[in-house]
Order: structure tokens, then sequence, then C-alpha cells
């Protein structure tokens, strides 16, 4: 039998509405528990409340429905329903039903016998008829047919196809789930649309980021129908259906990423704080600093040349989208999936409805872009944040802050930098904080954050969480009251805010901040240990950087070398290349900073796919497969010798190794130890101080050199495995392809299974091995990697101290039979579930993760 939550700002609302539906009930009664008010009997609501009344139904029946009032008590129970366990979230779902009529529509389903979705669906009919026939006002005569057009015809003769299908993912179709249908969409000529059927709305372009973010939202369990017109309609549903499905990719995910609400604990009964909602865990204690930014003044004027103005707004988006890449690149580097966030903005920039929109506006106006674009965005955030659905008017942000940045290059207005910049540690206080704003947030003296809009599943909060800053959401206008220099104290787990505490309060959260830093900080002291097994297996934990900066915050946490150091940097924005003397320093800067440390050097790993402006490179069809990394620099020389020169120059009294990407050939690698013998031929004529026995590897990065290392062992000094592009080449699925994210699993039994062919060779031929893809720095992966002999994890640095922490809870002999275990496995899927669940014995994650 299907359980009933009714979720109201009101105790006695909630519990009426209970007792009037239970009355629908014959025979066995249908558990229904009300979570209605605060936890003081004020109006509100209470995640406590909304959790324990979710427990109890769930204890009684198969599944749940929850019914909500309006506003706070739709965030509060999702927020509820996110912090339940995995297994657990599958038996909720969410409903829009009217609060009374729903609950005894769905009581009455319910005590027929009648599935959660069946139940759903009944309670969301309840007010499909009117309460009262209004006979008022008389029947509307019907229209006159018409006859069709020309053009009707034409496009009713084409060929059709369409499928009605279920949301399955916990996330539903929205943000970056809709950027990937979208994305999807519009590998097809076919006219599609995608309509939510089970709230009758309109159907959207699903080729249209804007209107499937707005229309076209469904959460998980509600019902869409795809519609598409065109030859290949056939080929279109049956891609998009696939996508559905699957999850939009990310079924696993939604398991593998810390819940965006954790449980909060039971509140101070004498509480006087501010109550949100709880964005990012953690606790803070620091001043207020309020972040009051400056509104773009748009002028209207009438232009003579709108084809001008429209030139002028194609060269804005095209500086919003490089400044776009370039932050998505900077979150890439803690966060990949995170960083997608920019790349959900940019398809929202991009988007042929806005871009018509605004040279509409122009053209029609004669006015300005900035003008156009402004009145255009403006109508867009008014039609997200009045959107039925919550997480909707959450992307009204991500709207709001494309748009302030592409206004912002078309007023030629230098972008705000306060909060990148800051004196002192500070707790920001602001109306909202973009994506881009969080993006760029000072790291060292931010320590909280508090908004008076937003929510836990704003990208915002998503970016706070991965950069570790605890925030609260949701506080409302009162907290734009708060003077500059207030102390605060917040709880980003609870979502409470205290203005001004007294000394019993900041007391207690300093407890409770230093109980949550126990483990962290105990992986912390002992980051500079040696990484040895409780057996005495000893393996070394090192960084990939990119910079001097990275490097040095890689020794922070304990790194044991730098196992794979980004060149990219020294190339990227510009208008040429740097050379040899530019290369040395920065190389030399690196090597100093890491002292007897090993530094292993990438060479250029750049081409078709991550082009230079100063580099012809022929346009290719597949850049993943063509011209890039050793293939290009083996063919550019003058790319290749400074670089190999520089990298010899540094190597000099300094631990460095040279390593060669994306190798598939062995004449690849007899090619490139032959330039660098060159290089350190030419160096020692010149009489330039080199090193004389650098090290030399090469990344195994395709099948085609793992199958080979036997063959390729004799060559080189070691091999470094790069995971990301081992998983994309083994696969067959281009990792940035949004139609193939689920398929991109680096822990599927074949991939793992080439990773355990590389080290049993490599160590067959006395070489050793190391790994510097994101697989080495995830916790579920680290014990299968040690299982199988990897003698070097290169990651972020950030995850140094607690891999190093779980390398020394563990015996090589414990790691090997997991190992085992994993590869005996038939799919991904059936890998992570295990790793999860050893891991979870072996060393439980650490609290509010």
């Amino acid at each position: 039998m299907v359980g009933i939550v009714v979720v109201a700002h009101s105790e006695e609302l909630a519990r009426g509405a209970c007792e009037v539906a239970q009355q629908m009930s014959a025979g066995e009664p249908v558990p229904i528990e009300p979570a209605g008010g605060t936890d003081d009997g004020r109006v509100g609501t209470s995640i406590d409340k909304v959790e324990g009344a979710l427990h109890q139904v769930l204890e009684k029946s198969d599944g749940a429905l929850v019914l909500m009032d309006l506003g706070s008590a739709v965030m509060i129970a999702e927020m509820a329903l996110e912090a339940l366990p995995a297994e657990k979230q599958e038996r909720v779902r969410l409903s829009n039903a009217p609060l009374v009529e729903g609950a005894i529509a769905a009581v009455s389903a319910a005590a027929g016998g009648q599935d959660l979705p069946a139940v759903r669906r009944a309670a969301e009919q309840a007010l499909k008829s009117p309460k009262l026939a209004d006979e008022s006002e008389p029947e509307a005569p019907e229209p006159a047919e018409e006859e069709p057009s020309d053009a009707a015809v034409e496009t009713e003769a084409r060929p059709t196809a369409a499928a009605e299908l279920e949301v399955r993912n916990p996330a539903g179709l929205h943000a970056r789930p809709a950027a990937r249908f979208v994305h999807a969409a519009m590998g097809f000529e076919a006219d599609i649309t995608v309509q939510n059927v089970t709230h009758d709305r309109p159907p959207a372009n699903a080729k249209s980021m804007m209107e499937v973010a707005s229309r076209g939202t469904a959460w998980q369990g509600e019902m869409i129908r795809i519609e598409a017109r065109g030859e290949d309609a056939e080929e279109a549903i049956a891609a998009l259906k696939d996508l559905v499905e699957r999850g939009f990719g990310e079924m696993e995910a939604a398991d593998e990423e810390p819940s965006e609400a954790p449980s909060p604990r039971e509140p101070r009964k004498e509480d006087k704080g501010l109550k949100g909602v709880g964005a990012s865990a953690g606790i803070a204690i620091a001043p207020a600093y309020v972040h009051r930014p400056a509104e773009l003044e748009i002028e209207r004027r009438k232009v003579s040349s709108p084809e001008e103005e429209a030139e002028r707004l194609h060269n804005a988006i095209d500086q919003a989208r490089e400044e776009l890449r370039d932050l998505q690149e900077a979150v890439a580097e803690e966060d990949e999936e995170t960083a997608r966030i920019f790349e959900f903005q940019r398809s929202m920039l991009e988007d042929p409805t806005l871009v018509e929109a605004v040279e509409e506006e122009i053209r029609e106006a004669s006015c300005n872009a900035e003008a156009a674009a402004d009145a255009v965005i403006d109508g867009w955030i008014e039609r997200f944040e009045t959107g039925e659905d919550s997480r909707m008017q959450l992307r009204a942000d991500d709207v709001r802050d494309i748009g302030n940045r592409l206004l912002r290059v078309l007023t030629g207005k230098e972008p705000e930098t306060p909060l990148s910049a800051l004196p002192e540690p500070v707790i920001v206080v602001a109306e909202e904080l973009t994506p881009s704003d969080t993006a760029r947030l000072d790291r060292e003296n931010v320590r909280g954050v508090c908004t008076a809009g937003g929510g836990a599943t704003s990208h915002a909060a998503i970016i706070a969480r991965t950069w570790g800053i605890p925030a609260v959401a949701g506080l409302g206008k009162r907290v734009l009251e708060i003077a500059d220099e207030t102390p605060l104290a917040i709880d980003g787990t609870e979502g409470i805010v205290h203005v001004d505490p007294p000394p019993e309060v900041i007391q207690e959260f300093r407890e409770r901040q230093e109980e949550r830093s126990e483990r962290l900080e105990k992986a912390m002291e002992e980051r500079g240990e040696p990484t040895v097994t409780q057996d005495g297996h000893q393996v070394e934990v090192a960084a990939n950087t990119g910079d001097a900066a990275s490097a040095e915050e890689a020794l922070e946490y304990g790194a044991e070398g730098v196992g794979l150091l980004r060149t990219e940097f020294l190339y990227l924005n510009r208008e040429s290349s740097p050379d040899e003397d530019e290369q040395y320093e920065a190389y030399r800067s690196i090597a100093e900073v890491m002292g007897e440390r090993p530094v292993i050097i990438r060479t250029l790993d750049i081409g078709g796919d991550k082009p230079l402006p100063y580099v012809d490179v022929a346009e290719e069809m597949n850049p993943f497969l063509g011209v890039r990394a050793i293939r290009l620099t083996l063919r550019r020389p003058e790319l290749f010798q400074p670089q190999l020169r520089a990298i010899l120059r540094a190597a000099d009294e300094h631990n460095v190794k040279v390593m060669f990407p994306l190798i598939a050939t062995r004449d690849e690698v007899t090619e490139a130890k032959e330039r660098l013998e060159q290089a350190r031929h030419a160096l020692a004529e010149e009489d330039i101080p080199h090193g004389e026995d650098i090290e030399m590897g090469i990344m195994v990065e395709t099948p085609a050199a793992a199958v080979q290392v036997d063959h390729l062992a004799p060559l080189v000094d070691f091999f470094s495995i790069g995971s990301n592009d081992l998983t994309q080449y083994t696969l067959a699925c281009d990792r940035g392809n949004e139609q193939l994210s689920e398929l991109f699993q680096d822990l599927d039994p074949a991939v793992l299974r080439l990773i355990r062919k590389v080290i049993d060779a490599a160590h067959a031929a006395d070489r050793w091995v190391g790994l510097c893809g994101e697989l080495a720095g995830r916790r579920r992966a680290i014990p299968v990697l040690l299982g199988l002999g990897l003698d070097e994890f290169s990651m972020t640095p950030r995850a140094i101290p607690e891999a190093k922490q779980l390398i020394r809870s563990l015996t090589l002999d414990q790691a090997r039979e997991i190992a085992d275990h994993a590869l005996s496995l038939p799919t991904a899927a059936e890998v992570t579930r295990y790793l999860d669940s050893e891991l979870e014995q072996l060393q439980p994650a650490p609290a509010d993760q």
C-alpha cells in the first residue's frame, strides 16, 4: 500500500487535511502523516518534521507520496527527500497536487490498492474539473473550420514519430539533463517538441535550451511526450528515448555525489537565528561582508544600422562564450561535473531562441544591442521566476548570470571583483550570488555565504559545496538588513544564521566546527607521512598541477611529487608561442618549489580539440582522433624543440622527468626519444647546463599503447596511465558528448582490465606505473588501483590527505582481494556498488561529506 505525507505551513492545516483524507480509506487505514508548522509550533516548515513523517510512512508502506502547500514547503520537502538513503528515495514521489483535494484523491486511490504512479496521477487530477460550475457566462461558439494552408498540409505530410516516457533520474529534466537533451535533439533535422503531459503543459521546442528549461521541465516520475516531425523523426525519437530511459547519464552519478542537503541536527530550542535552507554543509564564524553589486545601467537609444548592432551582439556572445569556457576550465580543476554548470550557461547563451529574439528586437525597435538584450533577458528571467517548478525558478539565476555577462561585454564595463580579493576572513551576505560570483570567491577569506534567495539546488550552491564553503540560502530580505562587520555564526547543514551571537552560541559552534573537521584534520596532520599500507607496501601520492601556485598548494596538502605538470598553461590565451627561456623559468620555478621531489612534465597536449590561434591546424571531423598531443609536436619542431630544451634545462640539479602524451605506436616513442636526444645534443654543444640522465616516460591513453606495454617498456623508464582518455578510447565515446555521458565510466570492467594489463606488463619489465586521471583521487577507486599494483597516484591536491589516509588504513592483501572481485564483475554499476560497500566497511566517509 502507498502512504501519504502532507507538508504545510500550518500544523493544524496538515493534520486537518490528513483527517479529512483518511475518511476516504475503506478497510485497512492508509498510512498518512502530517508535517506542518515549525518545531516550536509557529507557522512555517520544518525539515525534521518532514523527515520524521517520511520515515514513519515508509516503515508502514511500499512508497510515499508527498503533497505540499507552497513556497518553502516545496524546498523543504525536496531537501528531506535528498537526505534519505538512495533505496528510500526510490520509493518517494513529490506531487504538485492541491493539498486537501489531492490528499483525498490519493488516499482513495491508495486504499484501492493502486501503485505509487497511479496514486500520484489521481492526486494531481483532483482539480481537473472546477469545484463550481460557472453558469453566468454563455458557452463560446465553436470556431469555424479553416482551410489548411499548403505549408500546413506539407508539414502534416512529413513523417512523424512520438514517445511518452517516464522521467527516471532523481534530478528530473532540468539544467544539466536538459542541456544533454537539447544537444541530442539538435543533432537531428526533424522538428522536435517535448511536453510535460503529467501537468498538461504546452509543448516546448526541444532544440531550445530556454524553452526546455522553462516549459519542458519534469520531475522524477513525471511523464513527458516527445514528438518529432521530419525525415529522421524515427531516429530522433529512438535516440531521445534512449537518453531519457538511461536517466540522462545521471542515474549512477546520483549515487556518487554527496547529498545537496545533509540531514540536520535537532535545532536549539532557544534558537533565535534566521532560518533558511542549508545549501552547503559546514560551520563558519566571521564578520559579515554585505555584497551590493552595482546595477548595470542600460541606456536605450535609436540606431541607424540594426545590422551593425546585430554584429555587435554576435561579437559580444563570442567573448562571453570564451569567458565561460575559461571559467569552466578553472572550476574543472576541482570538479569536472560541477564545471558543466558553465557548459549549461553556454548552451543558454548560444540558444537560437534567445539570440533570434534579441536580433528581432534590434530590427523592430531599431535599438542598440544592449537595450534589446536587456529587454529579452528580463522577459526570460520573469518566465523562469514565475514557473511552477521550484527548480525552474532557481535556473533564473543562470539566466541573470549570462545576461549580466553579455550586457557587461556590450557596455564595455569591467567585471566587479570585490569577492575575489577580500582583505580579511568574512561571511558574504548577498541578495543572490550567481554561479560566476561563487566561482570567483576568494576562497582564502570567504568563510561562509548567506543569501536572501536561492536554494540548495541552485548552481551557486553546487559550486559552494565544491569549494567546501558553508552556505545558507533562502533567508529572505531580512538578511539584507545586517550591517557590515556584524558578527555571524552560520550552520550550512541546518540552514541557521545567528546574528551577533552570544558567547555560548559561538562556543557551541566552535565545538561543532572542531567535531566536524576532526577526521579531515587527522588526515592533514598525517599528510607528510609516507604512504605505506598496514603490511609495509609503499606507494607515492603526487599532485596534478599547472603552475607554481598549484605546486605550492600541492605541498601544503602533502604531495610527494608532481605526477603531472600540464604545460598548456603557458600556451593558452596568447597570440604567440612561449619561447624557450619563458618555459625554462616556469618549469624551473615549479621544480624549485618541489625541492628533491619528482616533477613529471608532460609535453604539449594540444591540437584540433584545443586549438591555438598561432598554430595552423586543419579542421578535422573528429579532433580527438586527429592531430593532437605527440602527433602535433612531432610535426611541429618549432613547437617541440624549444619545449624539450626548456625541460632539459630545468632538469639541471632538479628531479625533473619528461613524459610524452597520446602514444599509440612504438615508432612514435622512438621518434620522440630522437627529438629529445637532438635537444640534449644541441644544449651540450652550446655549453648550456641541462639534465644529462633525465627519465623519460609515456602516457598510456590509447588501447594500442595499453596492449603493447611489453614492446614499449624497453624504450621508456616509466608509464603513466591517463584514465580519462583511456576510458574515452576504450569505450569509443567522447567524454564531452552529452548523449554518451552515461557510457563514460572509468570503472568499467574493460577499463580496469586494461589498467591491470598495463601494470602487470610494466612490472614484468621492471618499470613503474602511475595514474594521473581523475580516477586516482576517487576514494572508491583507490583500493582497486592499489590492489592492481599501481605505484603512483597523481590527483588534485585537495584529495591527497584523505587518499594517503585511506591507503595507510589498508593492507595490500585486502586491496588485492577487492581488486580481484571488482574485476570479476560484469558492469560498471556493479563495480561501483561493490566498491562503495567495501569502502563503507573500511573507512566511513567524513561527516557532512
